[in-house]
């Protein structure tokens, strides 16, 4: 069958003058053809539940809101000719790929011009007025007006290039690799070790695992060029996992401070098996709900690294990536000032006097426990004074896309987080001894308890 605007539409079309071929036999075929691939994605314009709302006055500026209206668009299995398509009467379903690709763009509409989507996910945009001619553009999308109900086509006349080349990407790919066995150390100590399994160590544990995770998915992802849709997901659950651990951290932190060493009350096996499982549930629900409200608008999952916010839809694209992060840095920062200020009136009480003999003050905590959750929140507040710099950079470089050199350094220092961690954790924390001994006996070491407060 011969695909015409008449077939489109069927209706007459006013020009009487235009004939058409009854087949492309006697038209040269195509050298490239459309072929549909696992990678053909038919692309829409707005998250799944949102359409687009075009200002009449300019429309240039396309938003999304949320609609109940569908995207009804016809994926048509062709072959193309010189000037000439045959249809081969066969519909395709395609999976959806969010988001707009143009930086300045043309705009069509079903009403006045004629549209369809071929099999490899390819614009079809055919000539209005009867003309033979046609044009396949790669870069576009499709979404419907949401008061109108028209369907419309934004074509890129120039689109948000990658600007960062594959060189770049591979450079922090191998910064996280060599983070990852950092993460792993840590992770590994804090469980492993007994004098280093508290609900602290098992949340730094988790946090450390989570992050390597992540990490390790990201790095596999662009060095071997996988399916990003596909890991994406996991690579977003993971990180945002890190995020709620960490917060998860300082929550604990200021607990420690405000009720087991103000009130004196020690964490017995009951309330440490009740912070791990709430911890566990924060972030890993917590985590999980995001990642399926990702899935539900068919936003991609991967995190916003090597992304500037050229377009609305880039922007739009980490909704459930950038704001929980930010929103969990601002908590976790008026956590640990919270716990800050619980220091404060311990030390106006006399804590940090309580194991001298000559004060005649009753300690309120064990001195040896005060002294180890202080130097913990100190090493928290390290770890999340460079979480939250680097982060806000992040921003900065996405919201208000600049100079590509910021772009890489900002990456390029949340890939070798996992040093930092350890760097902090294990060597500003003077924890080598513990594990230096525990090493030496294969963990059958139990160590006294004025050696270890020797060693901190």
């Amino acid at each position: 069958m011969i695909l015409t605007p008449r077939t489109i539409h069927q209706r007459k079309i006013k020009s009487s003058t235009n004939q058409f071929p009854e087949n492309c036999s006697q038209r040269e075929k195509c050298k490239t053809q459309p072929i549909n691939t696992r990678n053909s994605h038919l692309r829409k314009c707005c998250p799944i539940g949102e359409s687009l709302s075009i200002a009449h006055d300019d429309q240039n500026r396309a938003m999304c809101v949320s609609t109940s209206r569908n995207v009804n668009i016809k994926v048509i299995n062709v072959t193309l000719y010189d000037n000439c398509i045959e249809d081969m009467e066969s519909e395709l379903s395609l999976p959806l790929e969010i988001g707009n690709p143009c930086n300045t763009s043309f705009l069509y509409n079903d009403e006045e011009d004629l549209f369809l989507v071929v099999q490899d996910g390819s614009l079809l945009v055919m000539d209005p007025y009867a003309n033979d001619t046609y044009s396949v553009e790669k870069k576009y999308c499709i979404d419907v007006e949401n008061s109108s109900g028209t369907t419309y086509a934004i074509v890129c006349i120039t689109a948000v290039e990658d600007h960062i080349n594959r060189s770049q990407i591979v450079i922090v790919a191998i910064l996280m690799l060599i983070s990852i066995p950092c993460l792993v150390l840590v992770s590994y100590v804090h469980f492993r070790i007994k004098e280093l399994k508290s609900v602290h160590g098992m949340t730094l544990s988790i946090m450390s695992g989570c992050l390597a995770t992540g990490y390790f998915l990201y790095s596999l992802v662009h060095i071997f060029k996988l399916d990003e849709r596909g890991f994406g997901y996991a690579v977003q659950f993971f990180i945002l996992s890190y995020y709620f651990w960490f917060f998860c951290l300082c929550c604990n932190t200021s607990f420690n401070v405000w009720i087991h060493i103000s009130l004196n009350k020690p964490k017995t096996q009951l309330i440490t098996y009740l912070y791990m499982g709430s911890y566990c549930s924060v972030s890993f629900i917590g985590s999980s709900i995001l990642v399926i409200l990702t899935y539900q608008k068919g936003l991609p999952g991967m995190p916003s690294y090597f992304i500037q916010g050229y377009t609305e839809s880039i922007r739009e694209s980490q909704r459930y990536f950038i704001p929980p992060v930010s929103t969990l840095l601002l908590l976790s920062f008026f956590v640990m000032a919270g716990s800050f200020f619980g220091f404060q009136k311990l030390k106006r009480r006399g804590i940090p006097l309580a194991s001298k003999q000559d004060v005649d003050i009753s300690p309120l905590c064990n001195i040896t426990v005060y002294e180890e959750v202080k130097k913990d929140a100190k090493c928290i507040s390290l770890l999340g004074l460079i979480l939250i710099s680097t982060w806000l950079l992040e921003i900065v470089t996405f919201y208000s896309p600049g100079p590509q050199i910021y772009l890489i350094l900002m990456d390029m220092v949340n890939g070798v987080q996992g040093v930092f961690v350890l760097l902090i954790f294990l060597i500003i924390r003077r924890r080598r001894r513990i594990i230096f001994r525990w090493w030496s006996d294969r963990g059958s070491l139990v160590l006294e308890k004025l050696e270890l407060e020797a060693f901190n």
